[in-house]
Formats: structure tokens, sequence, C-alpha cells
């Protein structure tokens, strides 16, 4: 009773003294130290309380931090439909985050009670601003609008808003209302700069600028198939050259022809890896009984990709490639070419006559392409006389070998490994006492090449249905919303009315189609038949813009906003009527089967859908 009831609390079974100490804070751990020693005190420090409390407060705060990083990502996953616009749109928080937090770091700037519920603030508006860049860039790429800038400007103006309220805090006396001020302008200049840099140069890098230069947009699966099969080209060409150096200039074997021949193998069966690991690609091989590899022939084949030179190697190591310059002295592949001894173009034909004779008499064929460089479009040009020369010097056969599905596999200039069918067809030989070619190789050149070209169109004709379309259909709409990309899927998958109608439209055809909606059948029948002329026609201004913003878009194939029952028809060779599209009545629909006869060609037709 002497201390004071306030300072004794007594209970059934414990009396407890509340005693207040003073102590030197130099002498504050010894203090801790000695009275820890005894059981029955307890230390009861406001310093210790209040850091304790900002230990729960920051632990509270990194977890809400994450769980709300979570559901904006998902949020973002649900909205977009797509996983690559998610991580473009929520890559630049991450970043921001990092940097708020580096400069915080190099300021000496710390978090306090205050200046968290602000970050907060700040992470909520570099979400609305990833936000409304992705949105504008999206807006360009679906429908070619330029919205971004409008939506920067409401981004900057947000931004100044911001620092002007918060910032002002920077002349407060107190150290927290100024910790407020300089999380805010630190935070709002990280999330502004972020946004306006890093976001427009990832969607652009991966998808608009693709567009405008004719390519699909790069999607995860794509990327990862890209670095798969980069990773094992590049492996498999170190290794290679390295194999190849020591075989051939440091192995003590005597007979150098088959230690050459043994590394042809190595070669042809890395490549034939190479080319079977690409899973998404189905192969075929069409005639190869054509090719008998153990009688020396000269193989041409039409170029339009990379992928040539793999499918043309692979197919036996007894070839010699005719290569350009840039293939000859490549930084990865180039010393296999060379310690191949595979012959470099740009030198001419004549000199190495003599080189070809005993290459042929060892037993090997020579791989040429006649058109000298890669097509961009498939379409087959011109033919050298280069190889047809060197056959009527040799004395041996020429054997046409057709590669049809490698363009539309890795593009040139690309690499994006699309989902594709490669075909591999060897032609009959034709011996160098064929007249049917006509003689000398200035003749057999253009007679062969006009055999060749023939072929090749039967070849594609046969191939290019809708279903080798199906994923370039898709990709043409995709990053344009769920919605969209869901029609876009669906209709790919349409091959049997899409081959229908492939059939009863000329492959020259120039065609009108009416109620064109997005454009997925104007497409198919200009992926089909490259040769036509097509004009889609629909009321819908949206619908119209889509169509038009697709990365297949060329001067063949136009989109129109229109009332079919009003505009102008143009002379086509077939009309394509989607009566669903229209809403038409009967009355109207009549009428409109009316004005397409009027403006028909001779012999033409129109398909009602």
């Amino acid at each position: 009773e002497a201390f004071g009831n306030e300072y004794l609390i007594n209970t059934k079974d414990k009396l407890t003294v509340i005693n207040a100490v003073r102590v030197d804070k130099t002498q504050r751990k010894l203090l801790y130290a000695e009275l820890a020693k005894h059981p029955n005190i307890v230390i009861l420090d406001k310093q210790i309380i209040t850091n304790k409390f900002v230990e729960i407060i920051y632990s509270d705060f990194n977890s809400i931090l994450l769980y709300t990083s979570l559901l904006v990502f998902f949020a973002l996953l649900i909205s977009y439909g797509r996983l690559e616009l998610t991580i473009i749109t929520f890559l630049p928080m991450v970043i921001t985050w990092v940097w708020i937090l580096g400069i915080m770091g190099l300021f000496g700037l710390q978090f306090n009670l205050i200046n968290i519920i602000i970050s907060t603030f700040i992470f909520g508006l570099g979400d609305d601003f990833s936000i409304f860049i992705t949105d504008g860039l999206t807006e360009k790429f679906k429908k070619g609008k330029e919205t971004l800038a409008s939506h920067k400007v409401s981004i900057f103006l947000s931004a100044v808003t911001v620092l002007i309220g918060l910032g002002a805090l920077i002349f407060a006396k107190h150290p927290a209302l100024k910790s407020i001020a300089l999380i805010s302008i630190i935070g709002i200049f990280c999330v502004v700069v972020i946004g306006q840099t890093v976001q427009p140069f990832l969607y652009n890098f991966f998808i608009q600028s693709r567009k405008e230069r004719g390519l699909p947009p790069w999607t995860i699966p794509t990327l990862i198939l890209f670095w798969i099969a980069f990773g094992y080209y590049v492996t498999v060409s170190l290794f290679a050259s390295l194999v190849g150096y020591i075989l051939l200039y440091l192995v003590p074997y005597p007979n150098i022809k088959k230690r050459k021949l043994f590394f042809h193998h190595i070669v042809c069966y890395a490549l034939k890896v190479l080319t079977y690991m690409m899973v998404n690609v189905s192969k075929r091989h069409v005639g190869r009984e054509n090719m008998d590899f153990s009688k020396p022939a000269i193989i041409i084949a039409n170029h339009a990709s990379f992928l040539d030179i793999l499918v043309t190697v692979m197919q036996h190591p007894k070839l010699i490639l005719l290569t350009n310059k840039w293939v000859y002295y490549s930084p990865v592949f180039g010393k296999v070419v060379q310690l191949a001894d595979y012959y470099p173009v740009m030198e001419g034909v004549d000199p190495a006559i003599e080189k070809f004779v005993d290459i042929v008499k060892d037993g090997y064929s020579i791989v040429i392409f006649p058109e000298g460089t890669r097509s961009p479009d498939g379409k087959l040009k011109r033919f050298h006389k280069g190889a047809f020369y060197l056959a009527e010097q040799l004395q041996i056969d020429i054997v046409p070998m057709l590669l049809h599905g490698t363009g539309d596999t890795i593009k040139k200039g690309d690499f994006m490994v699309m989902d594709a069918f490669m075909t591999m067809k060897f032609l009959p030989r034709i011996s160098p006492t064929d007249k049917r070619f006509g003689e000398g190789y200035a003749e057999r050149t253009k007679s062969i090449s006009r055999y060749f070209k023939s072929e090749f169109e039967k070849l594609r004709e046969e191939s290019e249905t809708a279903r080798y379309f199906r994923q370039r259909l898709r990709m043409n709409y995709m990053y344009k919303g769920p919605e969209l990309e869901w029609l876009a899927w669906k209709e790919s998958r349409r091959e049997e009315y899409y081959d229908a109608l492939n059939k009863d439209v000329l492959r020259e055809a120039v065609i009108t189609e009416l109620g064109c909606g997005y454009g997925f059948a104007s497409y198919m029948l200009h992926f089909t038949g490259w040769k036509r002329n097509i004009t889609g026609i629909d009321a819908d201004e949206e619908k119209v813009e889509v169509a038009n913003n697709c990365y297949s878009k060329s001067e063949q194939v136009n989109f129109i906003c229109a009332d079919v029952l009003n505009c102008n028809l143009p002379m086509s060779d077939v009309f394509v009527i989607h009566k669903e599209n229209l809403l038409l009545s009967e009355e109207e629909m009549k009428l409109l089967v009316e004005r397409c006869s009027k403006s028909l060609k001779e012999n033409g037709r129109i398909v009602y859908l």
C-alpha cells in the first residue's frame, strides 16, 4: 500500500509491481541484459513497442502489396484475355516500384506510418496509367486510331495535379509531411517516365512494329519455340565447327575424304534433329524415290526461307550446297559451311568446274537455289542459268526439288516459327539427253523453269487449304480483345466451309464480299488464292476498321464501310453474300441480288451463304 495502488496489480495468484527506471541511453543494453536474467521481470519500453508496431505495419504493407499485385495481375489477365498484354501492362508497375525503392535508398529516405499510405496511392495511379497506355496502344493496333497521344495528355495532367497537391508539402516544417511530398514526387516521376518509355517500347517491339512489317505479333509460345530452336542451332553450329576442325585438321587418319564424309554425316544428322525438333510443324516427303543419292545430280530447289538450307542438307550426307555470301561468312554457321566444302556462289561457277568434277566423282550431288535469293512472299522468281550451265558441263541429271511451306514456317527476315505444313517433293530426274526441255543450258533454263513453276503451283493448290492457313487467320486478330480472338478461333476451325467456298471461286477472280464483318472470309479467300482481288463491304464501321488493320492486309484486299443497298458495287467475277451479317428482309435481299447481277462480269456468279 505504501507504493500506491496505481503501481500495484494484485490478482488471485500474482502480484505485479510497476516501476519506472531511468537509465542513460548508452547503458540501456546492459540494463536489458541484466534484467533478462530475472524470469519474473517484464520490460515495457516505449521505443521497443513503437519499433515493433512499425515492424508489424511494414510486414502487413509488404503482404498487402503482394496480394494487391496478384489481384491486379489476374484482373488484367481476365480483362485483356492475353498473358502477353498482362505482362506488358504489369511489368512497368514492377519496374516503377524498384525505381522508387532505389531512389529512396540513394537519398536515404525511409518509409514511415504516414508515407506508406501515400505509396499505396502512387501504386494505384501506376495501375491506371499503365492501363491507359495499353488501351491507347491497342486501339492503334486494332483499328489504326491514334488515341495514345490523348491518353498521354490525360496522364500528364493527372500527374501534374498530384504533384501540385502533394508536392506542396515539401515546404512543410514537419519531417513526416516532407516525406509525403518526397515520396509523391519520386513515385509520380517514376510512374510517368516508365509508363511513357518502357511500355510503348515493349508493345511496339513485340506487336505493333511487326504488324507494320506484315508479320504476325509475337506470343509466348512462339517466343519459347524460337529460343529453343535458336539455342539448339547456335549450340550445334559451334559444336560442329569444333568437331569439324578437330576431325579435318587434327585427327591423324590419312584418308581425308572419309573424314569429310563423316563430318557431312554429323551436319546432316544435326540439321535433321533441328528440323524435326519443331514439333509444331508437320513434315512431308513426296517422291523421294525420284532422287537416287547414289547417282550424283544437280538438285534445284526454290528458296523462300532460311529453313530451305536445313531441309535440303538433311536429305543426305553426300550433298554440296552452293551458298551466298551471308551464309558462307555467317558468324554462327559459316565455319560449318566452309569446313563442309560448300561453295560460295559469289565467286562464280566457271573457276570451280574442275573442283565440281572431283566432287561429282566422289559421289556428291550439288544443291543450287536457281532464284539466287529468298522470295519474301513465296512466289517463284526468275531462274538464273548457273545451275543448268553446271549440269551441262558436268553432264549429270537435274532433279527438281519443290519446297512448300518453309516460307510460311519462318518468313524471310523473321525468326518466328509458325505452325505450318512443310512439303519436300522430288520430281523425276531430267537427264542431259532429255530433249523435252530443249538443247543447250539457256533453252533448258527456260523450259525447266516453266515446268518447275507449273508443278509448284499444283503443289500449292493441293496443300494450301483452310487448315493450312488456320493459324495465320487467328494471328491477324490476336491482341484485339478476347471476344474477337474467340471469334477468329471459331472461324479458323470452319475448314470444310472455307474449302467449299474456295472451290466455288476462281483463283484469279475479282471478288466482292457483302456483309464481310471482320473480314474472316475475305482473308481466307486471299490466303487460298493469292491472285484474287477482294473487296469487303459492311455497314459496321468498327468491324471494317478492324478488318483493315490486320497484318495480312495488302493491295489485293480492301474493306469499305457502306450500305450494300445504296453503294456502288464494283464489277466482279463473284459476289459473296453473307445473309447472317446483313440482316435484310426478304424484299431487300431480292433487291440486293438484282443489284449484284447487274455488276457481274461475263460468266460471273453469286454465292449466297
